[in-house]
């Protein structure tokens, strides 16, 4: 008899045992999975994060953050809206434009955030990396070029000088994302037709009129194109409604800029006079020599070596090659006119410069035009150098456009590399320009001597001559914001200025008038009834430091 051998069954592995057991995913699956969920958006958006985080961290380990005499008086202006003695949206002023400010607001008021200078540079870094993320949609909705792209972002990510304004609080980089964004959306409206796409493009050119002027005149330039591409569309009914739906919306930012001035400082037109009720410019503007006022050709060049300056020549060279290629392939065709939206600024500087505008007139000593002075409005070139370099990748017969992603990668790297082993060319203007650091050291240090001085007690000062000194006792921990009694704070000041003896213990004056004369100095020089309770303590320069007697006599 036989006997039948029965294999032993296999014991049964749960589901859950076999997906333990099953081999980790390699690299390339990792990979495949990011590019089939990462879109080309998002790369760039966090490379261009990655970016603005290494270079901020690296510019304020060096203190050059704050280099910019500006940066640090718009970063005092956002802090007093919520910090001083007299918080309220008239803490903005009247000269500058409010959205930078606005924007600092959630942060300006934590002391270690407004001490590293996070508070105020980050509203400038996340318009970076928008600006980088819209200037490759536009080069793609223009091309259907993934490649074309790439390279308008990369030009735009890694220019030295862009690296090192997004890491400041300057308005320089929000001005330029709007434009960037507001011509994206032009682009789409020419090719969706959606009023949803004029509402985005009013939208953010209007916040671009709350942060720059220059952006009013940006946002003026936007309403022909839309107009003649509704014309166009459906003739004159659609136009119209068109002009009314971006005229209202985009302009909007302008007028409730007038109508806060009219409100809060009882004139409409102050901020277009530097505040100054008789409706005339600083006399002591800028001395620097005008050689383009009036001379079309000195203006073109002025501005054109500032572009090159700061984009590097072999990417102006590209621009302007791709320029001219785009502008033959497109000529006026309605879906390509958007574009040429990004010419504005170079039209904008240049009539300026012709008109001689003291005030923004660029000074660069290789031309002759005096000291290093507003050469960061070459940025505002950045886009439309990314753009065209971008649209010239896509030129040509296929041998050339294999060549010239790689030309224009060298160019990037050279302009990009150079531009940063050197000093990046907005950089030097904040470093030896007339409103840069150099003028930052003498109020360090006597904001320095004030600080280990202080024993309590307010301090009457200004911002007129001495917002360095303000800026560095804000910094230090001795001075809280309500003992500064200023020149922002209205009755208060007034007060003090009227009765010094009852309000401070301190007076900081400064005798120079080349900046407008402090009003301090101008109120207390000529009297007397105030020095039987105050003695000078130090004079640094123009400046003159007064402490009360019975504090100097406690100590």
């Amino acid at each position: 008899m036989r006997t039948k051998l029965i294999a032993p069954s296999a014991p049964e592995i749960p589901v859950g045992a076999l997906a333990m057991r099953s081999p980790a995913p390699d690299t390339g699956t990792v990979i495949r999975w990011l590019r089939s969920h990462l879109t080309d958006e998002w790369q760039i958006a966090l490379i261009a994060a990655t970016l603005s985080i290494a270079f901020f961290v690296w510019y304020d380990a060096h203190g050059f953050t704050i280099a910019f005499n500006d940066a640090r008086i718009r970063d005092m202006i956002a802090r007093r809206v919520v910090m001083s003695r007299t918080p309220g949206l008239a803490q903005l002023g009247t000269t500058w434009l409010p959205l930078p400010f606005l924007l600092m607001l959630p942060l300006i008021w934590n002391d270690t955030l407004f001490r590293d200078n996070v508070a105020g540079s980050l509203p400038s870094m996340v318009a970076y990396v928008l600006a980088a993320v819209y200037i490759y949609r536009s080069a793609r909705l223009l091309s259907s070029s993934r490649r074309a792209g790439w390279v308008a972002a990369g030009i735009l990510m890694l220019n030295p000088s862009l690296l090192y304004m997004q890491s400041t609080s300057m308005s320089e980089i929000a001005s330029l994302s709007a434009l960037v964004i507001a011509v994206y959306y032009a682009l789409q409206v020419t090719r969706t037709f959606r009023a949803a796409d004029i509402v985005k493009c009013a939208f953010t050119a209007a916040a671009g009129t709350l942060i720059r002027y220059e952006n009013w005149v940006f946002a003026l330039a936007f309403l022909p194109i839309l107009a003649y591409v509704g014309w166009r569309r459906r003739g004159y009914a659609l136009a119209e409604s068109w002009t009314i739906l971006y005229g209202v919306l985009g302009f909007a930012g302008c007028a409730a800029w007038v109508l806060y001035n009219a409100v809060i400082f009882h004139d409409p037109l102050l901020s277009f006079f530097y505040g100054n009720r008789d409706h005339t410019f600083y006399a002591n503007a800028p001395t620097y020599l005008l050689p383009g006022r009036h001379h079309a050709l000195t203006a073109l060049v002025m501005y054109s070596v500032t572009v090159a300056e700061t984009v590097g020549w072999p990417l102006a060279f590209l621009a302007i090659l791709g320029l001219a290629v785009f502008a033959w392939r497109n000529r006026l065709r309605q879906a390509a006119l958007p574009a040429y939206l990004f010419l504005a600024p170079f039209a904008f500087y240049w009539l300026v410069l012709y008109k001689g505008a003291n005030t923004e007139t660029l000074g660069i000593p290789g031309l002759g035009t005096g000291q290093l002075y507003n050469v960061r409005f070459g940025m505002l070139m950045i886009p439309g150098v990314a753009l065209y370099t971008g649209l010239l990748t896509t030129a040509g017969p296929a041998l050339v456009k294999r060549i010239l992603p790689g030309v224009a990668l060298a160019a990037i790297l050279f302009s990009g590399v150079l531009g940063t082993i050197h000093t990046p060319f907005v950089l030097r203007e904040a470093l030896y320009g007339s409103a840069g650091a150099g003028t930052e050291e003498p109020g360090k240090q006597d904001a320095s001597w004030l600080s280990s001085h202080y024993h309590g007690g307010n301090i009457l000062i200004t911002y007129v001559n001495t917002p360095t000194i303000i800026f560095y006792l804000l910094i230090a921990h001795e001075v809280s914001d309500r003992a500064l009694i200023t020149d922002a704070n209205g009755a208060q000041f007034a007060e003090a200025l009227s009765q010094p003896q009852h309000w401070v213990t301190w007076i900081v004056m400064d005798s120079d008038a080349s900046n407008g004369a402090s009003q301090i100095w101008t109120d207390l020089h000529g009297r007397q009834d105030w020095l039987g309770d105050f003695i000078l303590v130090r004079t640094s320069g123009t400046t003159q430091f007064y402490e009360r007697r019975s504090a100097v006599a406690s100590r």
